[in-house]
Parts: C-alpha cells; structure tokens; sequence
C-alpha cells in the first residue's frame, strides 16, 4: 500500500505516512455480489408413489371401461342381444330375469317359471346365428327398435327380427339407464288373474292356497268370495276348490290374457259316493217335507221359520209353495193324503251365484181322495216319478233349502 499524497510505501496497518504525515485513507474494496441462481435438487420420485400412481391411472382407466361396458350391457343394444341369444339357447334362466316383475311373485317365481317353460314353445330354436343391423329411437329416446339379421338352420334366406326396448324410469344401480325388453310379460304374465268361488270355500291354484290377503273386499258378494292374484304365468294351472259343505272340486285351468278369470264349477263327476248319498238323502227329506206341509194344510206363514236362516230372504220358495198351497189345497177338488218318495237320483249338479243347484228325478208312490160324479168319496193309490230343481245354501254345516222349482201339483183321479 502507498502514500495518497507523496507516494511512499507505507507501513502494514499503519494510520499517518511516515513520510508527509499524511493520514492514510483505507481502500475499500467494492464488494459486488453476485446473484447466484439457485436451484433446488430435483428429487426422484419414490417407487411407492409410482406403485400408487400406475394403480389411480389403471383404476380410472377401469371405471371408465367398465362404465362403458355396462352402460352398453344395460343399453337398447345389450338387453335386446341378451333377449334373443336366451330365446336361442333356449335358457329358462335367463328369459325369466328379463322379465320386468315386481310386487308379489309368489305365482311368478323362477322355479315355477323354469318349470313351465318347454323346448316346444320356443319358436326360436332353429336360429343358427344372428346380427344387429339396425337401431333407430322413438318417442323422445324412450323406447328403441332394435332389428336383428338371423340365419335359420336348413335356409338359405335370412330373417329380420326386431326387438323393442323400452327406457325404465328408474336407473339401474343409481347409475346407468335401465333397458327392458318391451311387451314380454303381457305374452308371458297374466295380472290380476280373478278367482270366484262361494262364500268360505277354500281354493288353491298349483297347490298354493289362497288366503285372505288375496281377498278382494270390493268385489266379493254375500254369496261369491272374489280372490285377485296381482301376476300369475300363462300356464295350464291346477286350481283345487273345496267347498263349504265338503265338495272338491279339481280342475285345470288354461290361464292366459285372453282368459284372465275362473269361476268355480260342481258337475256329477265332483261327487264321491259319500256325497251323492248325503244330497239324496237332503233331497227326498226337503221334498217329503214340502208334501207333508201340504198335507197338513200350512199355509207359508205357519211353516217359514222352519225354512228362515241368516235373515235370507226366501221369496222365490215362499212363492213356489203358495202356488202349491193354492193348486193343491185352495183350489183343489182332490185331497192329497200321502206323498212317499221311494228312489232319488241326481242327474246334474251345478253352482249358481255361490249356491248349489240339483236336479234331482225322485220317483214316489201317492194317495188322494176325491168326489166322483155321483159325489161319492173315492181314494186313488198310485205312484209315478217327477224331476225338481233344489236350491241349496251351506250354512252352520247343513243344507239350508233357498229355492225349489217344479213340484207336482197334479194326481189323475183315472
């Protein structure tokens, strides 16, 4: 270092020049600094961040493929191809989940589906192979005609068939549009299926018994039980009645849109010896019964509290015996002194309105006197068969007389 004002070499740290005098004056060394950019060490990513990277982007990825697949599955496209290839393979199974069943099932359950369901039936099994040709939309993307190309076995021609699909308003799984096959269960599913049996029978149809729950409040009457199954298949049903007095009457039924109601019926062939042989019996005693009130001489008010039961009203027997009463006892130049039923037979059974109706041929020895021309009192003995209907309530476990039509009225005196 020097001397600012004379120049001579000065001293390490000295503060005067040795020389002049003068005051040393320190140089100050411009301190420039100098902006070194920095940057931050790039740091490699660690194998467990790529591990959970590569499994979001195949998870995306997943969803998004499965998204489309099921949205396709659940699609027009999807549900129709689902439809057809089942009626080709002839797969029960899979026809019945395409079936757009809600509600109570206990008629339309798979097993009972699958049980039903036929090779014959399945106007499909010639199909060899098929291809979707064509889609178009309707009514405002809510329903879709889905059109298939399908080639027969032992044909050289090709068939178009087409599947209509309709768009259900519910989403499938919350999510994606619900497809269904549209007007399957109208040609499969019978709803509402009506059942008319009289009061307090039971009833079952493929052996399940109806109970009250199936009861129809507003369509019952006071002699008629109407039970309504919400959904029952297209089938040939076994429906089993058992009526209140103890007939079983088994038939089956052809169910289908066309036919969609049952009303119990009784014929002969519905009676067990036991049975034939109670309404024989209930027969010749209402008949010996009527006649012998007329023997008798009771008019209708002397003897119908002896035919009145659950305040029924009884106009049509009251009138049927006045008319007797009024031939044989009024009017009458004959007196009938006896009236016995020998043999009874059934000829045909029916029910009418919940009630049971016999024709019954009865076959009776007779007595009558009267006046010949010379007014002297003769007796005439005779015998001879007629046909009556009877009418019949069940009530308290008896036969209870409703309604009788056509009695004798007339015995020749020759």
């Amino acid at each position: 270092m020097y001397c600012g004002e004379c120049g001579a070499k000065l001293k390490k740290n000295a503060q005067f020049c040795e020389e002049c005098g003068a005051k040393v004056k320190k140089e100050e060394k411009a301190k420039t600094s100098k902006k070194v950019e920095t940057s931050k060490p790039k740091t490699k990513m660690s194998k467990k961040k790529k591990i959970v990277l590569t499994v979001v982007v195949i998870l995306v990825l997943a969803l998004g493929i499965s998204f489309s697949i099921l949205s396709n599955r659940f699609g027009p496209k999807g549900v129709a191809t689902e439809y057809l290839d089942a009626l080709i393979s002839n797969d029960a199974n899979r026809i019945y989940n395409s079936l757009n069943l809600s509600g109570d099932t206990t008629f339309t359950t798979k097993e009972e589906f699958v049980k039903l369901f036929e090779d014959e039936s399945n106007s499909f099994k010639n199909v060899v192979n098929y291809k979707l040709t064509d889609i178009s939309y309707n009514e405002g993307n809510l329903s879709a005609t889905v059109k298939f190309t399908v080639a027969l076995k032992d044909s050289d021609d090709d068939e178009t068939i087409s599947i209509k699909v309709v768009k259900n308003s519910k989403k499938k799984f919350l999510i994606f549009d619900n497809w269904q096959v549209a007007n399957i269960n109208n040609s499969i599913v019978v709803e509402d299926y009506q059942l008319s049996v009289p009061k307090s029978s039971k009833v079952s149809v493929n052996n399940i018994e109806l109970t009250e729950k199936y009861l129809s409040s507003d369509k019952s009457t006071d002699e008629l039980d109407v039970y309504i199954i919400p959904q029952i298949f297209v089938s040939d049903a076994t429906i089993k009645t058992t009526l209140p007095c103890g007939i079983a009457v088994e038939e089956v039924e052809s169910i289908s849109n066309y036919n969609s109601s049952y009303t119990v019926s009784v014929s002969i062939d519905n009676l067990d010896e036991a049975m034939e042989s109670k309404l024989k019996e209930q027969v010749k005693s209402d008949i010996t019964k009527i006649y012998s009130n007329i023997i008798g001489k009771k008019d209708w008010n002397s003897i119908k509290d002896s035919y009145s039961y659950n305040n029924v009203d009884l106009t049509n027997l009251k009138d049927e015996y006045e008319d007797m009463y009024d031939d044989l006892v009024t009017d009458s130049d004959i007196t009938l002194k006896k009236f016995e039923i020998t043999d009874v037979k059934i000829t045909d059974i029916a029910l009418k309105n919940g009630r049971l109706e016999i024709d019954a041929k009865y076959s009776y020895n007779y007595s009558i006197e009267y006046k010949n021309y010379n007014n002297e009192v003769k007796t005439k003995d005779g015998k001879s068969s007629y046909t009556s209907t009877l009418t019949y309530d069940y009530f308290e476990n008896n036969f209870k007389l409703y309604d009788l039509y056509g009695t004798v009225t007339y015995f020749s005196t020759w």
